[in-house]
């Protein structure tokens, strides 16, 4: 398979493991419960890593390429249909598993503890999202460090099986567990009413709503509770308003049915599902940034050596570097530096979701600027010793100058998309937490995207007229610096339009949002 055949597989299995978890959690949240799509999708990962094992073990399914890939042989034999078909069928059970796993494991862990109250349940979820952020930093290392090493060393054979095996052990253990688990049925409700509530609000567009201080009776409410609807979104108020009352001389009397009027309840939490739209596009840029990087291209045209020994760092290693500061930041922040600021403000309160957030927003344009000065030290050094021409020419200028943007861009992790999931799981119903999970994902699926179309406007624009252009594949030549930089000015784009966003913003009432008793009632 040739390179541009193999970057569409590629691109197209990244945007369905980035997107499919929205449906993941719609299906889990309305349909499945998180147990079943967890346990049916985990399964579904493990029969993908299967399938891709099989293509480079059974005969008939290896590509010639990689059968050959010992032989001095340098074309590219198209794979077979069959070959094809199996390839793609794996990823496509691999994108699903992630569609179920990614946005339940983290809602469902929170399922047990249900029952506790106080102050005991608080801590008791700080320590689980702390652990389940700490397993995702420590999975990416082993991922990154020795599942490649083993499959270098071994082959893909013996590094395809492990992946197998892990899988296989996953399942085995959520299935053997499953009686110690609570179980929190699914909502339909939830996702029909947020249809039903701007269904109604649009056909009723032309009702008026009541003045502001008129009796609550004038919308529809439910179990007693006598709630009037907050004044952001007011065009949504218009689905719970009793028809009966928008004009005296109305005789008509009000239909029980859900899709003439919504509760004030239904209102609001769509408004608090509608709201995070504008926060979760204001924080695509700072996602973008890091996935805009050419670093790995860089890593090859630099000095690999680790200190005074012969062992080369892999240039797709570098990024070990990130994974390794989003873990470490992520277990020292909750001992140290959460104790250090409330010493140093003086207030129980440290960071809100909001502010950690932001921060990731200001570490993605600290990530642009240092790529672009160290881009443009390393092709001045690189000019300097005659390697314009030379694409394979190999810089006299450590890696490890490459290590300060990987390190910014797992802070990016460590504050923006941490913030982002405990922004979005704190705002959304708690009927919804699975999209709190998908939402990250499908934010990195769309900067994914937009970095692409970037870097192709950016060829184009910068290649008209016969021009080398910023991004050719002889880096010695291109500007690279120059587009980090220009990420860097979009990055702060981003940040203007983050603050507005949070300016806009408005944290839900707690007069608005009333706690019931209703999980006990669904538990299984």
């Amino acid at each position: 398979m040739g390179s541009a055949e193999s970057a569409l597989v590629v691109f197209a299995y990244q945007a369905a493991t980035n997107f499919l978890p929205i449906f993941g959690a719609i299906v889990s949240d309305a349909l499945l419960g998180r147990f079943l799509t967890i346990s049916l999708t985990l399964f579904s990962c493990m029969i993908g890593a299967i399938l891709l094992w099989l293509t480079i073990v059974v005969p008939i399914l290896v590509a010639e390429d990689y059968a050959n890939k010992d032989q001095d042989n340098q074309s590219c034999h198209s794979p077979t249909t069959l070959q094809l078909f199996v390839l793609l069928t794996s990823l496509m059970f691999l994108s699903i598993g992630a569609s179920g796993v990614r946005p339940c494991s983290l809602p469902f862990g929170v399922d047990q503890f249900t029952h506790w109250r106080g102050a005991q349940k608080d801590r008791a979820l700080k320590v689980l999202f702390r652990w389940y952020y700490l397993s995702m930093g420590g999975s990416a290392i082993i991922s990154i460090t020795l599942i490649v090493y083993l499959q270098d060393k071994l082959g893909w054979r013996i590094g395809f099986a492990i992946s197998i095996a892990i899988a296989a052990f996953a399942t085995f253990l959520n299935i053997v567990t499953s009686p110690l688990y609570i179980k929190v049925k699914p909502q339909k409700s939830t996702w029909i009413s947020l249809v039903q509530v701007i269904f109604i609000a649009i056909r009723n567009r032309h009702i008026q709503l009541p003045k502001a201080g008129d009796n609550d009776l004038h919308y529809h409410n439910i179990r007693g509770l006598t709630m009037v609807p907050s004044s952001k979104m007011r065009f949504l108020n218009r689905a719970c308003v009793l028809r009966a009352h928008v004009n005296s001389s109305n005789t008509e009397v009000l239909n029980a049915n859900s899709w003439n009027v919504c509760t004030v309840e239904q209102v609001e939490d769509t408004k608090r599902a509608l709201s995070v739209i504008p926060m979760w596009s204001a924080m695509i840029t700072s996602l973008l940034i890091p996935t805009a990087s050419f670093r790995v291209l860089q890593a090859e045209t630099m000095d690999r050596r680790v200190g005074t020994t012969k062992f080369q760092m892999p240039a797709g290693s570098i990024a070990i570097f990130e994974v390794i500061t989003f873990t470490l930041w992520l277990g020292c922040f909750d001992k140290f530096i959460v104790p250090l600021l409330q010493k140093i403000t003086r207030t129980e309160k440290t960071l809100s979701h909001k502010q950690k957030m932001g921060i990731g927003v200001l570490f993605s344009i600290a990530c642009a600027l240092s790529a672009s000065v160290v881009e443009a030290i390393r092709r001045k050094q690189a000019i300097s010793q005659g390697l314009k021409n030379n694409i394979d020419g190999v810089v006299n200028m450590s890696v490890l100058w490459l290590a300060p943007q990987c390190v910014f861009a797992g802070l990016i992790g460590a504050f923006g998309s941490i913030g982002q999931i405990e922004f979005y799981y704190a705002v959304l119903p708690k009927t919804m937490s699975s999209l709190a999970l998908a939402l990250l994902p499908l934010a990195s699926g769309v900067a994914n995207i937009a970095s692409t179309m970037i870097v192709k406007l950016v060829k184009v624009i910068t290649c008209s007229g016969g021009r080398v252009g910023w991004l050719p594949n002889n880096l010695n030549q291109g500007h690279y610096d120059y587009f980090y930089f220009v990420l860097a000015m979009l990055g702060i784009v981003g940040f203007i339009y983050f603050v507005a966003c949070c300016y806009w913003f408005e944290e839900p009432s707690p007069n608005q949002l009333v706690e019931t008793n209703e999980d006990e009632a669904n538990m299984s």
